[in-house]
């Protein structure tokens, strides 16, 4: 019998740990199964074609808050094609409400709630014959009759049992790999499930090294931990980054989710010592609001909070990424800009401006009437309005949120959005604004290059400053500054040009041909000439340091063999070699 795991990623780079996990928990005690994974970007027509050339007899089903839709109608169409095919679903999106699901849901069979890996094994255990199933834990399932029956919760699994779910690794070279070293969460936060994920348990040390091991020796480009809140233990955190940072191989970064005031000095000062891009910290503030944050259950201390993030931006060696969350009880309009006005003070890598989602299963969903909370009834189930916050302040929210995830999070602004956010009073007012003057001015769906984004950032900024308009010579080199970061400068905004190099093109001509020089500045490429290197860089004279702002003549190489998370080349100033 062919049972097939089904994944719907929200990208392509994605991979799904869940079934990798089952797949690995199942073949690894005799039970065979197989992966199949695709994205929600594609044509559902197509994926069912794909199904069915595989002619699985059970189709297993991964549910998550970016796929539930589209899955309940894959299995619906699947149903037609397939009238005796066997649909079971599982994960967050069906782990609550499970006997509502199949009574609406006609086209599914049954449903796996909760952690899979004991219960799908005691399912392949049934279709072999070998138990009941009625003695398949966790199970929701509708018999020949109709009835629905739900069977007891499987116990917690031991984290020494979980497999090492990328058996592939070497194939997954361009794909973003996922890791668990605890599951379970101390805190319970009132709008996430992990609240009510049962106590904390940890994977053995030895195991979690043997495992950190093979993805470092694989040179993969990024591992993201999936704990909620891989800190929650100093003693077994600091193992854990003691580890990447002793057998660091410079190519890989770790991102963790953590929370801030769990981080002590002693954490802070090692933390200054590992690479560059080594680690990548995700620090959910939420809000600053004291009514929000104790109404959500955190116990969040804002000072102490930002006083550990700054901490950890000194030393410039870590992305730190930053999320609040609109749409919380006791947080309007006024209160949301304050609480990110507050968190913008540390100047994260990113600032994620998130919206509330109402989960089934959590606090937030049984207090929503309370609250005045209403919520789509469509995956995501985002907030559409509270007591304290209307939809149309959600809007000027939702207009703000794309230019910072344009302007700011995307990275490719970085200098010249600096500059304007240094002479603002309010980020928040900046960035609001600045949704609204898109959207008077007919931007807002309207796709556009990264030199036509230039533009338009200019002139909000002059909209917004029009007797700033003498600075603009040096909003010219930030913003050649920030294009050369990520690409050479050939198709450029209609107000920016190269026209600096034109002076200099002998110096930078005999910078080229100075082989000593060039071996000294490419170390790794000292068998390419300098046509070749000059191919793979570029060389950019700017009238105004870009760094310190200062007027003066300054030239940078920029390296495009070499480059960060962000996608910003390596550049080096050379100026002493062109001046």
């Amino acid at each position: 019998m062919k049972v097939l795991l089904t994944a719907l990623n929200s990208k392509y780079i994605h991979t799904n740990l869940a079934v990798r996990y089952l797949h690995e928990f199942s073949i690894q005690r005799g039970y065979p199964c197989q992966i199949c994974e695709y994205t929600i970007n594609q044509h559902l027509p197509d994926i069912l074609d794909e199904i069915y050339r595989q002619s699985p007899d059970v189709l297993m089903l991964s549910c998550y808050i970016w796929n539930i839709e589209m899955m309940l109608d894959l299995a619906e169409e699947y149903r037609r094609i397939c009238p005796d095919v066997t649909i079971i679903a599982g994960g967050p999106e069906v782990s609550y409400q499970s006997q509502q699901i199949l009574e609406e849901n006609p086209a599914l069979d049954s449903i796996l709630r909760g952690e899979g890996e004991q219960s799908f094994l005691e399912y392949q255990q049934y279709l072999a014959k070998e138990r009941p199933i009625e003695e398949v834990s966790s199970l929701v399932w509708r018999d020949e009759s109709g009835t629905i029956h739900t069977n007891p919760e499987a116990p917690l699994l031991d984290m020494a049992l979980l497999p090492f779910p990328y058996p592939d690794l070497e194939s997954l070279s361009d794909k973003i790999l996922y890791f668990e070293s605890i599951r379970g969460c101390p805190f319970r936060c009132s709008y996430c499930l992990s609240s009510v994920a049962g106590r904390v348990r940890y994977m053995p040390l030895p195991m979690v090294f043997e495992r950190l091991q093979k993805f470092l020796d694989a040179r993969v480009r990024q591992v993201k931990f999936v704990d909620r809140t891989f800190n929650c233990s100093k003693e077994y955190s600091m193992a854990i980054w003691k580890y990447l940072s002793e057998h660091d191989n410079g190519i890989t970064n770790f991102h963790f989710e953590l929370t801030a005031h769990l981080i002590d000095d002693e954490m802070i000062e090692f933390l200054k010592t590992v690479r560059r891009g080594l680690f990548q910290f995700e620090i959910g503030v939420q809000s600053t609001n004291p009514d929000t944050i104790r109404e959500i259950r955190r116990t969040t201390d804002t000072e102490r909070l930002l006083s550990v993030c700054r901490k950890l931006d000194e030393a410039k060696n870590i992305h730190l990424h930053l999320d609040l969350i609109a749409g919380l009880p006791y947080e309007n309009l006024e209160s949301f800009g304050n609480s990110f006005d507050t968190v913008m003070q540390i100047r994260p890598q990113q600032m994620q401006l998130g919206f509330l989602k109402v989960l089934k299963g959590s606090y937030m969903a049984q207090a929503a009437g309370e609250y005045g909370l209403v919520y789509s009834k469509k995956a995501p189930f985002q907030v559409i309005r509270t007591n304290w916050i209307s939809y149309d302040d959600l809007m000027l929210l939702k207009d703000m949120e794309t230019v910072v995830e344009d302007y700011y999070n995307s990275g490719l602004f970085s200098h010249q959005i600096g500059w304007m956010l240094d002479q603002e009073q309010s980020v928040f007012s900046f960035f609001l604004n600045f949704g609204r003057w898109k959207v008077a001015n007919g931007l807002r769906l309207i796709p556009q290059s990264f030199e036509d984004r230039c533009t338009t950032l200019k002139n909000y900024y002059l909209s917004c400053h029009p007797d700033r308009a003498s600075q603009l010579p040096l909003l010219h080199d930030l913003c050649l500054f920030d294009l050369c970061l990520h690409t050479k400068p050939k198709k450029l905004p209609d107000w920016v040009s190269t026209e600096q190099n034109l002076v200099y093109k002998d110096q930078i001509r005999d910078f080229y041909r100075n082989e000593s020089l060039m071996a000294e500045l490419f170390p790794a490429r000292q068998n390419h000439d300098s046509k070749q290197l000059a191919k793979e860089s570029h060389l950019q004279i700017l009238s105004f340091d870009p760094i310190t702002l200062q007027n003066r003549p300054i030239a940078f190489l920029f390296d495009y063999s070499q480059r960060d998370l962000l996608g910003n080349a390596r550049f080096l100033d050379v100026s002493s070699y062109i001046f």
